[in-house]
């Protein structure tokens, strides 16, 4: 009996440094699967930040490209009249008129990175929501915003676009913005 304890704990000792050696392995990096998926780590930036004084400031070149898989750009609106995507800081965002170009910077920075994808933020508190909800309301007028934002998009090389809308159904939205919104980003998707 002594002797089969014996063997029981052999056995146990071998099987634990396999286990080891398996965990030793894996926490090193040797993939045990193939479907093994970076985590993606989304950061914002707040164009804004360019406009305030001493160490506050923070400009499109003082971002880490290796900090984040994604880098939001904030942010564009609606035109509410047209329903088109509008550019909110044309002397910062672009290069015409002698602007500063931080779309182009800001997606140029896949240079230094080039897993890093950029994108575009539309909406956030100070746009409302009372002019998102009338674009997603109407069929054209989701059109119309689909297609320019489509053609900024890629204008400027974004990879994609992220829908801050603040908030549907509420701040003068209609209870009807939560389905419209849905299909929005059904649309936009295609």
């Amino acid at each position: 009996s002594r002797n089969q304890y014996s063997k029981h704990n052999t056995k146990m000792y071998l099987f634990n440094i396999f286990l080891g050696i398996l965990l030793l392995k894996t926490s090193l990096g040797a993939p045990i699967a193939s479907s093994v998926t970076k985590p993606k780590v989304v950061c914002y930036y707040g164009s804004w930040s360019v406009y305030r004084n001493g160490i506050g400031k923070f400009d499109i070149e003082n971002i880490d490209t290796n900090l984040c898989t994604h880098i939001i750009y904030t942010f564009a609106g609606v035109d509410e009249s047209t329903s088109k995507i509008k550019v909110l800081d044309p002397w910062n965002d672009l290069p015409e008129n002698w602007g500063k170009n931080a779309y182009g910077r800001f997606t140029g920075l896949k240079a230094q990175n080039p897993e890093l994808k950029t994108l575009l933020a539309i909406g956030g508190w100070n746009e409302g929501s009372m002019k998102y909800s009338k674009m997603a309301a109407d069929q054209k007028k989701r059109a119309i915003f689909i297609e320019s934002a489509v053609v900024l998009l890629l204008k400027h090389n974004f990879d994609g676009l992220d829908m801050d809308w603040e908030y549907p159904a509420l701040r003068g939205g209609v209870p009807e913005d939560k389905t419209n919104f849905s299909i929005l980003l059904k649309e936009l998707k295609k």
